[in-house]
């Protein structure tokens, strides 16, 4: 079944040319896609118009077959939650406080967070290996800690749909690699994960559909072994990539640069 769904989507900023140009793309129910793309070609954009942050000027987005300008704010924010690339809250927030606000959307106006919603919470940072960053003040988190702490919030919220842009950016590898297994171990219960990335490696290591977009417009979807290609990869990176194949393992050879030197 599909999750959600683009079809025709075609965007513009005002002023500018088509950031996104005829944009269909299906994301399947319970899986890990990945939409892979250089800087720049447009990831960010389609997520946006996806999670009706921006309309689209032609087209029509879709949330289990239902028009996402149908789905009223709460019902959307249990059904989707959005990690941006980066995010800088207005008050001095503790980690805690922060991800108390992902509950917001299970909440009465006058209510507040329950004893099973500090137990949920601190189960997700013990998950993510960040439970001892609880009382820290967000704002003075490092790059990668806040990008965790900004995925846990995002769980809190128990959506249905998780959608991550570019979630691995500024960590190191082993808070990588926690990030991606934790990706891969959502689709594995029933979520359905949509994740950005520009690293084709990242596709190939947990994705089990991904649409490759550029210039605005998808290139390929489908099985990483058929969009992660060494035709595609080389049409939109412009360099000479290779896919070779390591332990019945596909990876992406980058070129050798030191010849250039």
């Amino acid at each position: 079944m599909v999750k959600a769904r683009l079809d025709h989507v075609s965007f513009r900023y005002n002023g500018y040319q088509d950031t996104l140009k005829e944009v269909s793309l299906e994301v399947p129910e319970g899986k890990v896609t990945v939409l892979l793309g250089p800087n720049g070609s447009g990831k960010t954009t389609l997520f946006k118009v996806l999670l009706n942050l921006v309309t689209p000027q032609s087209g029509d987005v879709f949330i289990d077959e239902e028009t996402v300008q149908a789905i009223d704010r709460n019902r959307l924010s249990k059904v989707m939650a959005w990690v941006p690339q980066d995010e800088e809250p207005s008050f001095p927030y503790s980690v805690m406080e922060y991800l108390y606000m992902g509950r917001t959307p299970y909440l009465g106006f006058f209510d507040m967070p329950t004893e099973e919603d500090t137990r949920r919470i601190e189960g997700l940072l013990e998950g993510l290996g960040i439970i001892h960053l609880k009382d820290r003040e967000i704002s003075k988190l490092s790059g990668g800690e806040k990008r965790l702490a900004l995925l846990a919030r995002a769980l809190t919220q128990e959506p249905e749909l998780l959608i991550l842009d570019e979630p691995t950016a500024h960590l190191d590898l082993g808070n990588k690699v926690m990030t991606l297994k934790a990706l891969r171990d959502m689709a594995e219960s029933g979520k359905t994960v949509l994740f950005s990335t520009h690293d084709p490696n990242e596709a190939l290591l947990v994705a089990d559909h991904v649409s490759v977009i550029s210039g605005g417009e998808i290139r390929g979807q489908g099985a990483p072994s058929m969009t992660i290609t060494e035709e595609i990869l080389k049409t939109i990176y412009g360099a000479d990539i290779k896919v070779v194949e390591v332990d019945g393992r596909l990876i992406v050879d980058l070129p050798d640069v030191s010849k250039n030197i």
